[in-house]
């Protein structure tokens, strides 16, 4: 409905604009044509009188002159006339209220001007030059009344104004009627459909099926609303190969973590196994006494519930998860995660070190199981960065910090998680692309370098990143910025 009253309103602005001017025009044109009338009947009587003016002037001079143009104006009830002369110029001027001067009156052009007298009435006085016998200039005043050139001017005008306002009508109706049946009917109705292909209803059939513009448009919209139908479908069904993808790469590298867990738990449950062995071969002996009997089995029970742990850790580690959101301690799942990459270290000779304050808890929200594969991760990768031996420190704290530009976030504070070791460290070069597919600073069959690519992948989902800081021989600080839980912690 807008643009309907824009549209009439520009047209209507246009229309007034031509009528007006054609009535201007019309008008300026009317009161040309009636002085022009004036002046030229003006000349032909003035002409018509020359040999009755010059037969005067010889007989009896000038004044003689006006006594025959009265004469003859009386005798023709014509308009009223008058002669001026050169001697009486001035005295000519104070009978016409000081309309004329020598140079118009006595030129040899014809000139005429409008005036109003004191009734109110207007008239045309036209100047004709005349030359008598002898080289005598003068000219014949012609005063012509202007009442019927006036009212055909109004006349005119009204009638301009007439057609001015009947225009205006009929434009204004059809205008209006078009726009609300042409314009703003379709638009509501293409403007609907457009509402609802942005909510996700896409595949809908044209709005209008008329066969102008907007039946093409209509046509063009309704293609699109099935296009991105399609295109949404295809995108549903990438994205969920994609995700069954990404869950097969994070399980297989969980995988492939677990086996080199798996050398470093045998020899954790070496002890137990023995002292469990021994134990039962001397309760099977019959030599024990009851009470013997019953602090062997105790012992058997103990050591067997230890061993139940550790399997349990490692088969906790290798199920495949799914995409679980809760409130995570931070704190709690590094240390679990370091109980669990225990074996591992103890067989490498390296301390693991948790270090945090455990009074101040620091929270996230994410997926438990993926979020334990990334600190697992980095806890491996720094053992195989510590051939000889070493610590690994692992500290949890919050931050106020930027987030980079890649992370969309207007939070300034996030728990931060950071894994350094003392091990051979990496160059700049290595630093920049440890996080790209496939690439690796390991020996050949040491690892396939998907493990910090994925990493990153699965810390980016949460809303976070990682940062790296390593010098060569002087070892690596990984770490991991995650967004803190508001539920849990003060910002």
């Amino acid at each position: 409905m807008k643009l309907a009253a824009k549209l009439i309103l520009i047209f209507m602005v246009g229309v007034l604009g031509i009528v007006a001017l054609f009535s201007w025009q019309t008008v300026r044109q009317q009161r040309a044509w009636s002085q022009q009338s004036n002046e030229d009947s003006a000349v032909d009587l003035v002409h018509a009188l020359k040999p009755t003016i010059e037969q005067a002037y010889r007989d009896g001079g000038t004044v003689r002159i006006q006594q025959a143009i009265e004469v003859t104006r009386r005798t023709t009830s014509g308009p009223a006339m008058r002669w001026i002369a050169p001697e009486k110029s001035d005295d000519a001027q104070e009978g016409s209220d000081n309309l004329s001067s020598d140079t118009e009156t006595l030129s040899r052009s014809i000139s005429s001007i409008s005036i109003s007298d004191k009734d109110g009435k207007t008239k045309q006085l036209t100047y004709v030059p005349l030359t008598l016998s002898g080289d005598v200039p003068g000219a014949v005043e012609v005063a012509t009344p202007l009442l019927n050139s006036e009212a055909n001017v109004r006349r005119s005008f009204q009638a301009s104004i007439l057609s001015l306002f009947g225009v205006t009508l009929l434009s204004g109706f059809v205008i209006y009627w078009g726009g609300l049946k042409l314009v703003a009917s379709p638009l509501r109705k293409l403007m609907k459909q457009v509402e609802q292909i942005g909510k996700g209803e896409f595949g809908q059939p044209p709005a209008i099926s008329s066969n102008d513009e907007f039946g093409q448009l209509a046509f063009a919209i309704s293609e699109m609303s099935y296009r991105l139908q399609e295109q949404r479908a295809t995108i549903e069904a990438e994205t969920e190969t994609r995700l069954q993808t990404q869950q097969q790469l994070r399980h297989i590298d969980r995988l492939g973590t677990v086996g080199t867990l798996a050398a470093g738990v045998a020899h954790e449950l070496g002890t137990p196994l023995n002292v469990v062995s021994g134990r039962a071969g001397l309760i099977s002996s019959g030599q024990l006494s009851e009470a013997d009997v019953r602090s062997s089995a105790q012992t058997i029970q103990k050591e067997t519930e230890r061993m139940t742990a550790i399997i349990r850790q490692l088969l906790d580690f290798a199920r495949r998860t799914g995409t679980e959101q809760a409130s995570i301690d931070l704190i709690r799942l590094a240390q679990q995660t370091c109980e669990l990459m225990q074996p591992l270290a103890m067989k490498a000779h390296v301390e693991l070190i948790v270090s945090a304050n455990e009074n101040l808890p620091v929270n996230t929200v994410g997926d438990p199981g993926q979020l334990q594969q990334v600190i697992t991760n980095l806890i491996s990768n720094a053992i195989q960065a510590i051939p000889d031996g070493g610590k690994i420190r692992i500290t949890v704290h919050s931050e106020d910090i930027q987030p980079p530009a890649m992370i969309e976030s207007e939070l300034n504070r996030f728990a931060c998680l950071e894994v350094i070791d003392t091990g051979t460290g990496m160059t700049n070069i290595e630093t920049e692309h440890v996080f790209e597919p496939f690439y690796t600073t390991k020996d050949v069959g040491e690892g396939t370098g998907l493990g910090l690519s994925i990493a990153y992948g699965i810390v980016r989902e949460h809303g976070g990143w990682i940062d790296v800081a390593s010098e060569k021989d002087q070892g690596t600080t990984f770490r991991v910025w995650l967004p803190l839980d508001n539920q849990k912690d003060e910002q």
